[in-house]
């Protein structure tokens, strides 16, 4: 009597092999996201596609780190949270990513950063996000000048101390290149975390897979599938692509089974 187990697949029993391959890889996500998520660096995944700082202020220090488009924000951000700004935005990372309370945050952070800081540095930001010098130069002065004017604004504590000239209006080139500096702020802020999100899922997928191949080597190797380890090759590869689909795919497999048996 052979020790190994002989398979067949008919088209009976195709749609049941279809759930069977994608309730694996839903089992495989389920690992990871309940074992290896736990652990900082592997739930990280990603964040070095908005911040480039390796090791224990920012990303990774393994994968390679690719250039991060939200690095010369930094400044900013640190102002208005503090020293522990990267501790914060990590952690927001990983509860939520790009769907949490992060792009909210950055976008806060960002703006009190700047009405914090003195005008060439404010430049200075907006230059190292490719805006030109000049458009640079009359945002910092326009985030300036609605600093200054909020500033006169205010009540004076005491009657007796005179109010300061006011303050020219904000000129409508300033204005135009303000609403421009916002606006490449908020696509950077929101491309940054589309690649990192995409990353994450790369990530996540390949841990599912070695998941799902462990498994399943396991399981061929308990029924007695040890000189036909093809299949659980086949299988462990493919359960994490198909678990979306699985239900879908089984149905359909059904569906043409009967159609066939029809004729």
């Amino acid at each position: 009597m052979s020790d190994s187990t002989t398979f067949v697949f008919s088209s009976e029993n195709l749609g049941t092999a279809a759930l069977a391959i994608g309730a694996l890889g839903t089992a495989s996500y389920g690992i990871v996201d309940g074992i290896f998520k736990s652990f900082t660096w592997f739930d990280s995944a990603g964040f070095e596609r908005v911040f480039a700082v390796g090791g224990k202020e920012g990303g990774r220090r393994f994968f390679p780190t690719h250039k991060a488009t939200l690095d010369p924000l930094l400044p900013a951000l640190r102002i208005a949270y503090g020293s522990d700004v990267m501790e914060l935005l990590r952690a927001q990372y990983r509860v939520g990513r790009a769907s949490g309370d992060l792009p909210r945050t950055l976008r806060q952070g960002v703006r009190i950063g700047f009405g914090m800081m003195e005008v060439p540095t404010i430049a200075l930001v907006a230059t190292e996000l490719g805006v030109s010098a000049d458009v640079a130069t009359l945002a910092a002065q326009a985030i300036d000048s609605a600093r200054r004017q909020r500033s006169q604004a205010e009540p004076s504590p005491s009657q007796e101390v005179p109010k300061s000239p006011q303050e020219p209006a904000m000129s409508d080139e300033q204005r135009s290149a303000l609403a421009r500096l916002e606006t490449m702020i908020d696509v950077r802020i929101d491309a940054a975390l589309a690649l990192a999100d995409t990353q994450y899922v790369s990530q996540t997928k390949f841990l599912a897979t070695f998941v799902s191949l462990v498994i399943s080597f396991l399981v061929g190797w308990g029924i007695g599938m040890k000189d036909n380890l093809v299949w659980c090759w086949i299988v462990g590869l493919a359960a994490v692509p198909l678990a979306p689909v699985a239900k879908d795919l089984s149905t359909a497999l059904q569906e043409a089974t009967k159609a066939l048996k029809a004729r």
